[in-house]
């Protein structure tokens, strides 16, 4: 399929002289549609890179489930943000983005043009209109906060939350999110929802080109489960099972990214091993469905790409 397309002509590339300096490319679209493919087509094309905008694809110890790209696609065209962050670690959109501008800055020194590619589209819209600008929080306030919440216990500390900022945790009641919310009014004496409704700050300051690759959904659908099948088939389970032994908090973002929240239900014993796959394939059919909907009402591309 996307091994079929004409990169010059969908990429536009007699119109478009891309410039490393002023231009950043985004090729975005629902998972499995053939993304990172396209995007290593065109940067041997325009002397690219290709830049993570998946919010799963940055950790390290998921190289399957993630879908990473492999050793040899690496080797073939530079990548960055790929499998850098620590299990443990609860790595958020700023986080991201403070990363990217460092790395997009670097590339500018060396004349790359940067091609992101991603369908975590928190991750894109933090790109295009920056985020709200919420005060990154102290050690000791992270410190207090978790302590509070040591104390309380974590249904006291959901009311607590929700005595402070009704609007935010009644859509953001895991851990790690009344964690923040907590240190963030501790911090600024002002709730979630009100940076919330502050201007955007840090978006990419650079021309952006988007393309949305898309493909029928049912054809989706079926790459999906193949792809998950192929994934188990390699050992899927066994990076699963490293996480396992870790101990990780299931609150974190890896322990609830598509495959591993029901594998590790079913290494907990808790369902089987045929159901954690039923359920991992019918999640990330829905996940494609909400992907399919975000970009339809919240992504404009320059160009759309449907692939046959």
């Amino acid at each position: 399929m996307s091994s079929l397309i004409n990169i010059k002509s969908h990429f536009d590339l007699v119109k478009n002289k891309f410039d490393y300096k002023k231009d950043l490319i985004i090729i975005g679209g629902p998972t499995c549609v053939g993304k990172s493919m396209l995007a290593m087509k065109l940067a041997k094309q325009i002397n690219g890179v290709l830049v993570n905008a998946d919010s799963v694809q940055v950790y390290e110890d998921l190289n399957l489930l993630s879908a990473r790209p492999t050793k040899e696609d690496m080797q073939l065209v530079p990548h960055f943000l790929y499998g850098y962050v620590k299990s443990h670690i609860n790595y958020s959109i700023a986080d991201w983005l403070e990363e990217l501008t460092k790395v997009l800055d670097n590339l500018e020194k060396i004349k790359k043009n940067v091609i992101l590619v991603g369908g975590s589209g928190l991750y894109l819209n933090a790109v295009i209109n920056g985020l709200a600008p919420i005060p990154k929080l102290s050690e000791e306030t992270k410190i207090k906060s978790l302590l509070k919440l040591n104390e309380v216990g974590l249904d006291n500390f959901k009311n607590i939350n929700f005595k402070i900022d009704p609007q935010f945790v009644a859509k953001n009641h895991d851990k790690h999110r009344l964690l923040r919310s907590y240190g963030v009014f501790l911090q600024t004496k002002k709730n979630m929802s009100y940076w919330y409704k502050k201007p955007r700050k840090g978006s990419i300051k650079k021309n952006i080109y988007s393309f949305l690759i898309n493909l029928d959904r049912r054809l989706i659908y079926k790459r999906c489960e193949f792809r998950f099948d192929n994934m188990l088939e390699n050992g899927a389970i066994e990076e699963v099972k490293k996480l396992y032994k870790l101990n990780i908090d299931r609150s974190l973002p890896i322990a609830k990214s598509l495959g591993v929240k029901w594998l590790l239900s079913y290494l907990d014993k808790k369902i089987s091993y045929e159901d954690a796959v039923s359920l991992s394939k019918r999640d990330t059919r829905r996940y494609v469905k909400r992907q399919i909907t975000w970009f339809s009402h919240n992504f404009v591309p320059y160009k759309n790409i449907l692939l046959k």
